[in-house]
């Protein structure tokens, strides 16, 4: 059985760690009354010096344990590993769908839009090598829960068509497409015309009425729309947004829009009359 045994000394915590070593000395060195002897000998030596501190630290202990002779040095090599798993190292599946692209790689489940309002979040692969993108398709971000139709609620820039689709009662993508024919971008719509014109496509006016004001000289949407018909449809435009009231509920995409919003606008949406041969 060996007497000797290799040591490695490490002092610190795990903000500010120091080590030494490796050693070899004798099994079972007693380490802490080691220490308080080392502590003795340096105040002693400090004292006949007539020094006013003595200085002691886990570096200078590992070196008075080799000047006594207690641990002697072992050659050893310091080696940095490097086991590398990105770039060309990188571990890529096989099961993961060949790329159509370029053949080579593979598509890697990625994951684009949220959109939490509507519980969607858009899924595609992206190629490992070339980056082709493929499979975009909506899925619910919250498992547990159905996704929720794309009505425009979320769209950026698009409470125009979202407002016309709900005071006409039509489809968001048809007319949101017949929006973009008039002007309509992510940026906003340019003109209240250019709506009209856009309402009028889809078999509807938009007629301006005066807005409700009972003295007030800049209403607030709560106050006008409890004032409206709950027969008729309605589209309110506040500072910079439109927003509809149908059958007396608002129906409004930017939930930023509080009640106590002042109204500058008031249009009523109304059904197109055939007009007989």
């Amino acid at each position: 059985m060996s007497s000797t045994v290799t040591y490695m000394l490490g002092w610190g915590d795990h903000y500010e760690r120091g080590s030494s070593g490796p050693f070899l000395g004798p099994v079972g060195l007693d380490f802490a009354a080691l220490s308080a002897e080392y502590r003795r000998e340096r105040y002693a030596e400090a004292n006949i010096a007539m020094k006013d501190h003595c200085w002691l630290s886990e570096e200078d202990f590992c070196s008075w344990l080799l000047q006594k002779g207690i641990l002697t040095p072992v050659e050893s090599t310091h080696v940095e590993l490097d086991i590398r798993t990105s770039g060309d190292e990188a571990f890529v599946p096989l099961h993961w769908p060949e790329c159509p692209q370029c053949s080579r790689g593979r598509g890697e489940q990625e994951y684009g839009m949220l959109r939490r309002s509507l519980n969607r979040i858009t899924a595609f692969r992206r190629c490992t090598e070339c980056r082709h993108e493929w499979g975009h398709v909506d899925e619910p971000n919250d498992s547990k829960r159905p996704m929720i139709e794309d009505d425009g609620r979320d769209t950026t820039g698009g409470c125009v068509p979202f407002a016309i689709s709900k005071a006409c009662g039509v489809e968001w993508n048809t007319v949101k497409a017949i929006c973009a024919r008039y002007g309509w971008t992510e940026n906003g719509m340019n003109t209240p015309h250019n709506a009209a014109l856009a309402i009028r496509e889809l078999g509807y006016d938009l007629v301006a009425v005066d807005v409700p004001r009972n003295g007030l000289s800049k209403p607030t949407l709560k106050q006008v729309a409890t004032q409206l018909s709950t027969a008729r449809s309605y589209i309110i435009g506040i500072r910079g947004h439109w927003l509809a009231v149908v059958n007396g509920r608002i129906i409004d995409n930017d939930n930023n829009s509080g009640m106590t919003s002042r109204v500058v606008e008031l249009y009523e949406v109304r059904k197109q009359q055939a007009v007989a041969a």
